[in-house]
């Protein structure tokens, strides 16, 4: 954006630099109010929930930090200091693979799946909530035009 003004950007450069600001400040706004709620109603932060809920997808609920980090499409160095702050929590275990023991797999304790499982219920009242102003006849277009952005998105080179 150096060296550009609004007079030198097209219509469309400034609708898509619009759209760009609109959507960071949405996304933004509902990460801070899901964050504030989910510390102040249960024992996880937004970040710690997203790791529970990640380990809780995968089958047989056991994932390797490597694909933690991917899925979560976090550093190592993130998804680490994220897994110790669980441990230490008491809600996941970590272990070496006795085959490699640089790989470590991670998976939930039964006090993480039953705080998950509290969160998953008061999480979804609030994205509800938080969505809300959005029409029904509005969702599946949005959601198919973001799946759309999110494919191109992956062909773009990081």
């Amino acid at each position: 954006m150096s060296g550009m003004n609004e007079k030198s950007m097209t219509d469309g450069d400034q609708k898509q630099l619009k759209l760009w600001v609109r959507m960071l400040a949405s996304s933004t706004r509902v990460v801070q109010i899901l964050n504030k709620r989910m510390k102040e109603y249960t024992p996880l932060t937004l970040a710690k929930f997203d790791v529970l809920v990640a380990i809780d997808r995968t089958p047989g609920g056991v994932i390797t930090m490597s694909e933690l980090s991917r899925m979560l499409l976090v550093s190592n160095a993130n998804t680490t200091g994220m897994v110790s702050r669980l441990m230490k929590d008491g809600f996941v275990e970590k272990w070496a693979l006795p085959t490699d023991r640089r790989v470590y797999s991670v998976a939930m304790t039964s006090e993480g799946r039953k705080v998950l499982k509290h969160a998953i219920a008061i999480h979804k009242g609030w994205v509800d909530e938080l969505l809300g102003s959005i029409g029904t006849d509005k969702i599946d277009g949005l959601i198919e035009l973001f799946s759309g952005f999110k494919k191109d998105l992956s062909e773009i080179e990081a």
